[in-house]
């Protein structure tokens, strides 16, 4: 069994993994694959924990009965691997969290710290998936949904083994079927629902599988007589798989899908080249990966994990999604002192110690760990600054959590899976269509619809964030513009009580130059691409016209990081001071003007009504930041927080008015 010993070149391929996935968190563009570091570490957690497992059955005589002692042993030796680091790391996240967080965010870590406690991040990272949810970089503990899965996977995978192992001839079959069966799955869902693909255990568990029956392969083989070339052509395939996999593969590409073969395929292979004994091993698993330098970084790569995340993740909060190189760089370093810290001073340590209340410790630290996750959550953590301060924080807050645009709509799921919402009487129907910047006027709509009396107007929104009302324009990866125009175009043909039709969106974000948005393969931050666009969209509103329904074009709200309340706060590494935001009408529209004079020429055109936001939210020539009780009139940087709308944008109050 000289395969299933301790092998230097496995602790080698974790520093690749560890590597790869630090270097294209730091700087993407160096190395646009590198988070296939984590498939890697996958499929080498399979591998070794299966052979534990194995070991473990044999040891019992090989009746499939693992003994009390022996199952406690496997999840006490996990346990001892995992928590000493882990405990560390969160301890010190919200510990510096609580110092330079908004009392939101600081919530939003408290709840993934909680979540450690039950290893379902995973899950929770999954259903926070949304155009509306904060950015991956913003999350602090994000990375931490890797150890998630692997954890679910540990829970439900060695019960079966013990179960398969009670008829040997089952085992292999059936550990292959569910391992096609996972892959299959996931090869669907990176189709369907590429969230749900990357995030959740069923559709990764194929990766783990991988090493386990590798790990089967080697325990009943023998590796003695095996030749070098043999073990140096795969051992060089997995290798140059590796390379393929880090530099090919984009984020943005569905993933993990197929394109998870490569890291998968290339991590067996080269596990495959290093297995032989006798010095049979390949070259490349001798001399390259088993490096005592190599292997140092395998050996700290967990902590080294568990802390470039969150070291990264600060630093973009301090100082925004473009930080210059030698913050990344220092928040690297940075990682790598606290990593070697905890690796010699706690995780070794407390790995190795032998006391009985080495494991209860360390569940009792976890969970209050958790516990203290919980407090912040539910916002009963301390608060660090004076009477003033936390009052403008309150304020701020308010607004940030302000957000949920369409409360009170139902919502109605279409034939090909679009949704939207309806409120109001069965009279005429006003019919809103457009990006989450015309959601936004929902909960006034709503109001005003409501205060009619029964039977008369309601309204319908045909609206999905990030989807331009203009046809045939395209996004990668994105086929929501089909959808919503085969339902605006049903609508209209069978519902003739729709008589107005309100169209609005973030203009300007659409036709950005470099942005995403195409139509009919033009760019719309090129000239002849917004020709086309604002040409599709005067089209749209002369159909529309044609029927005999009134057309009311909204130009865009002001936009900018002065509205956003986050930046109502001066970042610092140290803790957070007031700023005064200011922006100026002039400001916002000098890059802009042409754009939106050229939108409002197109509707007024076409026979559009144009009603333009920047008459109702200036003042003397400055944009509204704060509404009379000081609170912010935006919830991020773009949309006008609900409770603002309700109480005071009226511009839209006549295409409900019965």
């Amino acid at each position: 069994m000289t395969s299933l010993k301790y092998r230097s070149d496995i602790d080698g391929l974790r520093a690749v993994a560890v590597l790869g996935v630090v270097i294209y968190h730091a700087f993407p563009h160096a190395l646009p694959g590198g988070f296939i570091g984590v498939d890697i570490f996958f499929v080498i957690s399979g591998y070794l924990i299966s052979g534990i497992l194995y070991k473990g059955l044999k040891a019992n005589g090989g009746d499939g009965n693992f003994s009390p002692f022996s199952f406690r042993e496997f999840y006490a030796r996990r346990t001892r691997r995992l928590f000493p680091a882990l405990i560390t790391m969160l301890v010190i996240t919200m510990a510096y969290g609580w110092l330079i967080l908004l009392p939101d965010e600081f919530q939003q870590l408290g709840k993934h710290v909680a979540a450690g406690i039950l290893f379902i991040q995973n899950i929770v990272f999954w259903q926070e998936s949304g155009y509306f949810e904060t950015v991956a970089n913003l999350k602090p503990l994000l990375h931490l949904w890797s150890l998630a899965v692997e954890e679910q996977f540990y829970i439900i995978f060695p019960p079966l083994l013990i179960l398969l192992w009670k008829k040997p001839k089952m085992l292999v079959p059936a550990m292959v079927v569910l391992m096609i069966a996972s892959f299959v799955g996931n090869m669907i869902m990176s189709i369907q629902n590429s969230v749900s693909d990357f995030f959740l255990t069923p559709y990764r568990a194929w990766e783990f599988l991988g090493g386990s029956l590798l790990a089967w392969w080697h325990y009943n083989k023998n590796h003695e007589e095996d030749v070098s070339f043999y073990r140096e052509a795969l051992s060089w395939m997995g290798l140059l798989l590796l390379g393929l996999g880090m530099a090919v593969i984009h984020t943005g590409d569905a993933y993990p899908g197929w394109r998870a073969l490569l890291p998968v395929a290339g991590t067996l292979l080269l596990m495959e080249g290093g297995a032989g004994t006798g010095g049979n091993g390949a070259w490349v698993n001798r001399k390259i990966l088993s490096h005592p330098a190599v292997v140092w970084i395998g050996l700290i790569s967990y902590p080294l994990y568990l802390f470039h995340w969150p070291a990264l993740s600060f630093v973009h909060i301090v100082k925004g999604e473009n930080p210059k190189p030698g913050y990344i760089i220092v928040a690297i370093l940075m990682s790598f002192v606290l990593t070697v810290l905890t690796y010699y001073f706690i995780e070794k340590k407390i790995r190795h110690n032998k006391s009985r209340w080495t494991i209860p410790a360390l569940v009792a630290a976890f969970l209050i760990t958790g516990m203290l996750g919980l407090l912040a959550f539910f916002g009963k953590t301390p608060i660090r600054y004076d009477s003033s301060m936390a009052v403008r924080i309150e304020k701020i807050n308010n607004a940030i959590a302000d957000k949920n645009m369409m409360a009170g709509w139902a919502q109605l799921k279409c034939s090909n899976g679009f949704i939207l919402n309806r409120a109001g009487g069965d009279g005429p129907q006003t019919l809103f269509l457009g990006d989450s910047n015309v959601q936004q006027y929902a909960p006034r709509i709503l109001e005003e619809i409501q205060s009619h009396p029964t039977g008369e107007r309601g309204a319908i929104f045909i609206a999905e964030g990030g989807v331009v009302p203009i046809p045939n324009v395209s996004r990668e990866h994105s086929s929501e513009w089909d959808k919503m125009f085969a339902i605006l175009d049903q609508q209209l043909a069978v519902n003739p009580k729709t008589d107005r039709v309100v169209i609005a969106a973030r203009w300007c974000n659409y036709f950005a130059k470099n942005g995403d948005w195409k139509i009919n393969g033009f760019s719309m931050g090129e000239f002849s691409g917004r020709e086309k666009a604002i040409k599709s969209l005067g089209d749209l509103i002369q159909k529309i016209v044609s029927t005999g329904r009134s057309v009311s074009l909204v130009l865009a709200t002001p936009t900018g990081s002065e509205l956003d309340p986050r930046a109502m706060f001066k970042r610092g590494f140290l803790g957070l001071s007031a700023r005064e935001p200011y922006l100026s009408k002039d400001v916002f529209l000098r890059p802009n003007k042409e754009l939106l004079n050229a939108i409002e020429a197109t509707g007024r055109s076409h026979g559009a009504k144009v009603i333009d936001p920047m008459n109702y939210l200036c003042s003397n020539g400055t944009i509204m930041v704060f509404d009379e009780r000081g609170i912010p009139i935006c919830y991020d940087d773009h949309h006008l927080r609900p409770g603002f709308v309700r109480e005071h944008v009226k511009y839209l109050d006549e295409t409900v008015a019965p």
